[in-house]
């Protein structure tokens, strides 16, 4: 991997993880007729749908990265919404560049075994997009107004850092950074996305 990689080709490393949601216990008996079954999830992750659920387009700001390693997408389109049951907060992601359109799926979920937000990515952008070796590799933390991504993987004889910022939400906007480096070793900007809600997602 280059320092001049685009977005895709950095995020391809990100939300990686083995998928194990938490599903709520039910009894064997069942629900109650026309009643909703519970869904078994942090506070903290239902905070997280709620900051990030909807449609978002967004534009780039290569004044705030790199000359040299900012991705050339300069637009795409962010969709957050929730699978059956609220466990799996999934993004849908297609973004512009002159080499063609990407287009990314990543799951997040709160793992009851470990309590802690886990994650998996998949893309078109090369054979390794859905390697579960990085799993193990990554970190993911939301504090109520931050989510946090941190990865190690090898790059040549190298280890290298991808770290990954979504902060200042308001309900209508958020801005999403992406920095990467040698471990222990200075970080350099590569991405700064501003991104705008376009439509509200109620599922």
């Amino acid at each position: 991997m280059s320092r001049n990689i685009g977005i895709i080709s950095f995020r391809v490393f990100l939300f990686v993880g083995v998928l194990s949601v938490a599903v709520p216990p039910t009894s064997s008996a069942g629900p109650e007729p026309g009643s909703k079954e519970p869904t078994a999830v942090s506070a903290d992750f239902a905070s997280l749908v709620k900051a990030l659920r909807g449609r978002w387009r967004w534009v780039s700001d290569p004044a705030e990265a790199d000359a040299k390693s900012v991705s050339r997408a300069t637009h795409g389109e962010q969709v957050w919404r929730t699978s059956l049951g609220g466990s799996v907060l999934l993004e849908e992601e297609h973004i512009t560049t002159p080499k063609g359109d990407q287009y990314v799926l990543a799951l997040h979920w709160w793992d009851r075994a470990s309590n802690s937000l886990k994650g998996m990515l998949c893309n078109n952008s090369g054979s390794g997009a859905c390697s579960v070796d990085s799993s193990y590799r990554s970190g993911l933390d939301w504090d109520g107004k931050r989510l946090t991504i941190n990865l190690v993987f090898p790059q040549d004889s190298k280890l290298m850092l991808w770290h990954e910022e979504f902060s200042d939400f308001t309900g209508v906007s958020f801005t999403q950074t992406g920095d990467i480096g040698e471990v222990n070793g200075p970080l350099h900007r590569v991405m700064m996305l501003r991104a705008k809600k376009v439509a509200e997602i109620n599922e």
